[in-house]
């Protein structure tokens, strides 16, 4: 993680230096990210970059540290009070998790880059921090629909959040599939996605009535939960 000496910068060099991190990091996972590459882009000494972290890990750790928090926190913030059951919250958590991706796909990239680095690398730490902290949000989800009467006693919850987050995970990619959307030429435009609310919304009915019909009470099986609200623009 970062050093004193990098909270000591002046914001304005502190937010250029974690901008010029977070393009190199979102256009390339953590083996062939160059340090050499983000001090050539701000125009200072490799040297610097050391003064402010240990090495290239921790910033790497920082880094998906950042936009991790910075995801949690939007989607937290963006579920509307009238979420009330299971499925109404956890469409909602998905809806403004894609939302988040789709407006913010540096950040995306940087998290799907920490969840599927290859197995030799030696930030595996970072990855399983990452996942670790997912799996404790979703499961977070479960235990208070279960609480609420909303899904099944007999529910396997172990395994019902890894389903959850491997269907989450994965969501990404048929979205960007289906609306035709590259995170990184997102990135290099420095711009988010267009897909509209209305178009998304429509995907994850799909996604939701899917889980409903499998881990909800049959009472839960044809209710749908209010739809998000729109996001800001």
């Amino acid at each position: 993680m970062p050093k004193d000496t990098f909270f000591n910068l002046p914001i304005e060099k502190r937010e250029r230096f974690i901008e010029a991190a977070l393009d190199e990091f979102s256009l390339h996972d953590y083996r062939t990210a160059s340090v050499s590459r983000i001090v050539a882009a701000l125009g200072i000494a490799k040297g610097s970059v050391y003064q402010y972290f240990d090495d290239k890990k921790e910033l790497y750790r920082y880094l998906v540290t950042l936009a991790a928090e910075t995801k949690f926190s939007s989607i937290d913030s963006s579920i509307s009070t009238d979420a009330s059951d299971f499925f109404a919250r956890f469409k909602q958590v998905v809806f403004h998790g894609a939302r988040f991706d789709f407006s913010r796909p540096r950040f995306a990239n940087i998290l799907y880059h920490a969840t599927y680095e290859p197995s030799e690398t030696d930030i595996l730490d970072i990855s399983a921090q990452l996942k670790e902290s997912s799996y404790r949000y979703i499961r977070g989800l479960v235990d208070d629909g279960v609480k609420r009467d909303d899904l099944r006693k007999d529910l396997d919850v172990e395994f019902v959040v890894f389903a959850l987050y491997q269907l989450t995970i994965s969501l990404r990619d048929f979205l960007s599939t289906k609306f035709a959307f590259s995170f990184k030429d997102a990135v290099r435009k420095g711009k988010g996605s267009p897909i509209s609310d209305a178009a998304l919304n429509e995907v994850i009915d799909r996604l939701i009535e899917f889980f409903r019909s499998g881990i909800g009470k049959e009472r839960n099986r044809t209710r749908r939960g209010p739809a998000p609200e729109k996001a800001a623009s």
